[in-house]
């Protein structure tokens, strides 16, 4: 065998193993690409979601002793 022959067989061998390879890798990142963005827009409608539900939060109660001056009021009742 002719090393033009060797040299042309270990090359196709490389091409043989390499590009399968790389093609699965590439096709591989392309649908997680395509699902990180899928789950981007979900993120997305869901924020904006949330924004347009307008949810009134209650303002907590005031201490009555803020409120009083620092009086409770249990100062005045009898007893």
């Amino acid at each position: 065998m002719s090393w033009q022959t060797a040299l042309a067989l270990s090359c196709a061998a490389v091409l043989a193993a390499a590009v399968p390879g790389t093609l699965g890798y590439a096709t591989a990142r392309l649908e997680r690409a395509d699902s990180q963005h899928a789950e981007v827009l979900r993120l997305r409608a869901e924020i904006q979601s949330v924004r347009r539900t307008d949810r009134q939060i209650p303002t907590p109660c005031m201490d009555g002793r803020v409120r009083n001056g620092g009086r409770t009021g249990a100062e005045d009742l009898p007893g």
